[in-house]
């Protein structure tokens, strides 16, 4: 063939190349986009579905939608979507495989991402996905609107109606309706944001953003410089709440174990800002003057990370605490806590804090904790220093130096702790002195001695305590106080006369959580009232378990004079007469056996407007196990004298029964029928008048309401208009407090010889 033919030929092959090029090129290369991107959504575990790919001849490529989802979520849920997007593809690296961006330019009208982690290890892409992700940053990027949600564990990121573009050629821009973010720790929305951008190197800078009054970012810089080796950067400087915040923070994972680098540094931020931005509800006042913080580890695994802490806050104030200066240092390494000194400085107060503790490795280890360290405070204004801490200050007051050492390591506790306090004041009681030395050992706590002292009053003892599950404890208790009425307030002056000091004296032996206590108390005018008890009284015992634990109490009073002795809580029930007695309790709360006798001589009520009308009174009760005689039982009304006998059966104390028959006839003056009483009035009336009650009783728990009356009547007795050979029995419940109107058991008995008459004549006039 000549050559000339030869060259046509070749010359028309060309041609033909070249028109087949650019007429199959639009679906070849918006196959391969399509088919490209099903393959990696593929390999990474997600599902694509691809709308529309169109792609001229020398043009952008455009993608109609792309919406990618995980396949899986049950650690990592992710879902993204793209509306109109345009790609400018540099052909010349693809093909050539030269080393540079693949991409010269995206655009995108809409961008939807949300990201939900549950799991912070659980990968989202393999090592070759986040290497092609790298590949794929372009030279210049644009995005129109842009809403992204990303949620891992408690804490939200959520980016509403914002744009973004970034070039590396020209500054960009960046604006956002909405950016709230929620963590346990911080919950803040900032509204309609705009900055500045720009993208080199990999590298996206972000500046000139106001968040919030107070609160401006000047640069935060993303380093995307290391994608592909799955590690990101992030550095930013702030002007904030009158100071300055810097950190430099970079993740790295490509290991198993994830990596976070962490150093920052705050400068003269003002506490008050702080507090309106976070919208605490109480202001907090005072300066952070400096602080430096470092971390590199993982997280979610403390016991393999590093760090250190260092702050200084002054002029601190909230609500009601104060303090001048307050700071701490602290590192953690090796499993180690080191507290190189907390020291708080508070007017004339001062206490200092400093030690180490080795890191538990399970959660019950912080019940068991591993530290060695020194105390010491000189505190001058004890309740300015205690609401530091919540206490009220109004309720301390003093004095108190502490100086001591401790040392938990290996289980081997050991240390000692003085401490000295002068002119306190606990609670609004006043202490004159107060002094103690704790020694710790490895197996109980010794309390060497304590001294307390106030006015004549006096406190001391010794003791141990076993550090052991029991914690069982023992020890020597005295008790020295010139007025029970300073510590009892039950225990109340009688209205009628100022009563003396009641002098009390305790003396306790403590064994093995077992208490042996001995003492009297000197009531006004009457013979001392000795007593004694034992009974165990393990720590963190329940009043349920107390009250089903053996126990022994004696009580012995031979002549207490009622009209010098004070009043007990709120009602002075007897004014006057002499009680004496002797009796012991044994077994248990539950099932008591008490053996004595109590009798009342000539006693004297402060009022007849009680639940029964007597205004006086003797009585003697014999006890005899779970059982008690009422061997005789004189009442005296304004009207009545009662003779009466009975006895208590509270062998069940939760239903105890109290039965008191009259050797004098008592008679049923109920008329009508009420739903429950709340007061027994007996009457004068001559016999015979009404049917007669042979017996009255209480019924009822021991410790509590429900109790209530009954009436056993003889119908056909000699008091009786009917004889019927027949009884009745009338139940009333006792409903004290229900209401202002008095519902009253009306009862009547034979008048005195001197109010008969009058008696007399008022019924016949009634006739």
């Amino acid at each position: 063939m000549p050559l000339k033919n030869r060259m046509f030929l070749i010359i028309l092959v060309i041609l033909a190349v070249a028109l087949a090029a650019v007429l199959l090129a639009p679906i070849a290369v918006s196959n391969g986009v399509r088919l490209w991107v099903w393959w990696f959504a593929r390999q990474e575990g997600f599902f694509a579905t691809i709308d529309r790919v169109e792609a001229p001849f020398l043009r952008p490529i455009v993608v109609r939608e792309i919406h990618l989802k995980s396949l899986r979520d049950d650690a990592v849920r992710i879902d993204v979507t793209v509306i109109d997007a345009r790609v400018v593809l540099n052909l010349k690296h693809i093909f050539l495989h030269l080393s540079g961006r693949d991409i010269r330019n995206i655009s995108v009208r809409e961008l939807h991402a949300e990201l939900h982690r549950t799991k912070p290890n659980v990968r989202v892409l393999s090592e070759h996905g986040w290497a092609t992700l790298h590949r794929l940053l372009p030279e210049t990027l644009s995005i129109a609107k842009l809403e992204t949600r990303v949620e891992t564990g408690p804490s939200l990121i959520l980016l509403r109606n914002a744009s973004l573009s970034a070039s590396e050629t020209e500054p960009g821009r960046f604006t956002a309706a909405e950016l709230m973010i929620t963590s346990p720790w911080v919950r803040q929305t900032f509204s309609q944001l705009r900055g500045a951008t720009h993208w080199e190197g990999n590298r996206l800078t972000l500046a000139g953003l106001t968040l919030t009054h107070g609160l401006d970012l000047q640069a935060a810089t993303v380093d995307f410089a290391r994608l592909g080796n799955r590690r990101m950067g992030l550095q930013f400087d702030i002007d904030a709440f009158g100071g300055k915040l810097r950190a430099n923070i970079s993740h790295e994972w490509h290991s198993r174990h994830s990596n976070w680098k962490i150093a920052g540094g705050a400068a003269d931020l003002l506490l008050a800002q702080i507090s309106d931005a976070l919208g605490f509800a109480d202001p907090v006042n005072g300066l952070l003057h400096a602080s430096n913080f470092t971390f590199r580890g993982n997280l979610t695994e403390p016991d393999r990370a590093t760090a250190s802490l260092w702050g200084e806050l002054t002029g601190l104030t909230w609500r009601d605490r104060t303090a001048e200066a307050l700071m701490l240092g602290a590192a953690l390494y090796n499993r180690k806590i080191e507290l190189q000194q907390l020291y708080i400085r508070q007017k004339s107060n001062q206490f200092t804090l400093s030690g180490e503790a080795a890191l538990p490795a399970s959660s019950s280890g912080w019940l068991r904790p591993d530290f060695r360290g020194n105390i010491s405070a000189s505190i001058n204004q004890l309740g300015e220093f205690l609401a530091l801490f919540g206490a009220h200050p109004a309720d301390f007051a003093g004095k108190i130096s502490i100086q001591g050492s401790m040392d938990t390591h290996g289980r081997n506790f050991g240390g000692n702790v003085t401490i000295e306090g002068a002119s306190l004041t606990f609670f609004k009681h006043d202490i004159d002195s107060f002094s103690a030395k704790l020694t710790l050992k490895p197996s109980e706590l010794q309390i060497e001695r304590f001294d307390l002292a106030r006015k004549n009053d006096s406190l001391s003892g010794e003791g141990k305590i076993d550090l052991s599950p029991e914690h069982n404890y023992s020890g020597t208790l005295d008790a020295w106080t010139n007025d029970l009425r300073d510590y009892v307030p039950i225990v109340r002056g009688t209205p009628r006369q100022k009563t003396g000091p009641v002098p009390v004296e305790i003396q306790a032996t403590i064994d093995s959580s077992q208490w042996d206590v001995r003492g009297a108390i000197h009531f006004p005018k009457s013979s001392p009232l000795s007593f004694t008890a034992s009974f165990p009284l393990p720590i963190g015992i329940t009043w349920n378990a107390f009250q089903m634990s053996p126990l022994k109490i004696s009580l012995d009073f031979p002549a207490l004079f009622l009209a010098a002795a004070p009043q007990f809580f709120d009602s002075n029930i007897l004014e006057e007469g002499i009680l004496s007695g002797k009796i012991s309790l044994s077994e248990t709360l539950e099932q008591p056996r008490i053996v004595g006798e109590v009798q009342l001589v000539n006693g004297k009520l402060a009022s007849s407007e009680s639940f029964l009308n007597v205004i006086g009174g003797s009585t003697l009760a014999i006890f005899d196990g779970n059982h008690a005689s009422l061997e005789f039982l004189n009442l005296e009304t304004k009207d009545v004298d009662l003779a009466l006998r009975g006895e208590i059966d509270f062998e069940n104390t939760k239903e105890v029964v109290v039965r008191i028959a009259g050797s004098t006839p008592i008679f049923d003056l109920m008329s009508r029928r009420v739903d429950c009483v709340n007061k027994i009035e007996i009457a004068p009336v001559p016999p015979p008048f009404a049917p007669g009650a042979t017996e009255l009783e209480l019924r009822g728990p021991l410790l509590g309401s429900g109790w209530s009356v009954s009436l056993k009547e003889e119908i056909g007795s000699q008091f009786s208009i009917v004889s019927t050979p027949d009884s009745a029995e009338r139940i009333f419940p006792l409903c004290f407090g229900t209401g202002p109107e008095e519902k009253t058991l009306l009862l009547g008995a034979v008048p005195r010889a001197e109010v008969a008459p009058n008696v007399d004549q008022k019924q016949e006039k009634r006739r």
